[in-house]
């Protein structure tokens, strides 16, 4: 097997388990013995390292070795509001930019897209219709803002608003803009996320918006989930901070998708 690696991110606090978290999500399952070999220690060490990273929903653990946490099910949320921080925050404040004063906003559910609710502070005149309680919470106080909550069902895990009649809530909106992340973008360009209840409400804010604005950070080109949302179209705009695979790049530039990348400030050792 040719072991695929990534740039690793500061997760965990421990670079070796940083890295061979990278090492799981860039080729999907490697062996107790490959993840030795490229970390340059035992492989009792490395299930040791499994195990603790396994609990803590990292990776998921595997007979012989370790794969990438399930498509089916996300990273827990307390986890996920503790990952790559820097490249949320400068994805926030490029979208915050990019919004126009005075435009209305639908803003999905998600660590990254808080961020970006933080990150519009500075904005003037938005109305942001939302099934985030997180989001709106972070957002009501605002005095420039008009805050718009759906009706549904709250789930306690993320704060999130679900169900059929937060469809057809959303159904009596048209937006100017659809801020979202999401949980993996495949190379052939099909956006994906985990929970088939949230993608019905994010396919309804497609629906009835002009543009969709589309945070992801360089780990969604390394990952999978389930459900699929949409595939990228021309009236999407992603920004990411990382150059995305040559394989979505390709699609980019065929469907004349606009395209951000943040610059990550690198310190020099």
């Amino acid at each position: 097997m040719t072991i695929n690696t990534i740039k690793y991110t500061e997760l965990t606090g421990n670079p070796r388990h940083d890295k061979l978290i990278s090492l799981v999500q860039s080729n999907g399952y490697i062996s107790n013995e490959e993840l030795a070999s490229a970390l340059g220690v035992t492989t009792q060490t490395i299930r040791r390292d499994i195990k603790t990273l396994s609990q803590s929903g990292f990776i998921s653990r595997h007979h012989g070795g370790a794969g990438r946490v399930s498509s089916i099910v996300n990273t827990e949320f307390s986890i996920r509001e503790t990952i790559h921080v820097e490249e949320k925050a400068l994805i926030a404040s490029e979208i915050s930019d990019y919004v126009t004063d005075g435009s209305t906003l639908f803003i999905t559910i998600g660590t990254t897209v808080e961020f970006i609710a933080k990150a519009l502070e500075t904005k003037k005149n938005l109305r942001i219709i939302t099934n985030s309680l997180r989001v709106a919470n972070l957002l009501y106080i605002n005095k420039n803002f008009e805050v718009i909550t759906v009706g549904g069902i709250l789930r306690s895990h993320n704060g999130g608003i679900i169900g059929p009649n937060t469809v057809s809530f959303i159904n009596n909106f048209r937006a100017d803009y659809l801020i979202t992340s999401l949980g993996a973008i495949t190379n052939d360009g099909v956006l994906l996320d985990f929970d088939i209840n949230e993608v019905a409400i994010v396919k309804a804010m497609l629906k009835n918006s002009k543009k969709v604005l589309i945070a992801a950070d360089n780990s969604k080109f390394h990952t999978s989930a389930a459900v699929e949302i949409d595939s990228l179209k021309n009236n999407m705009v992603l920004f990411t901070d990382e150059k995305p695979p040559v394989e979505i790049m390709r699609i980019i530039k065929e469907k004349k998708i606009e395209l951000h990348t943040v610059k990550k400030n690198h310190k020099d050792n």
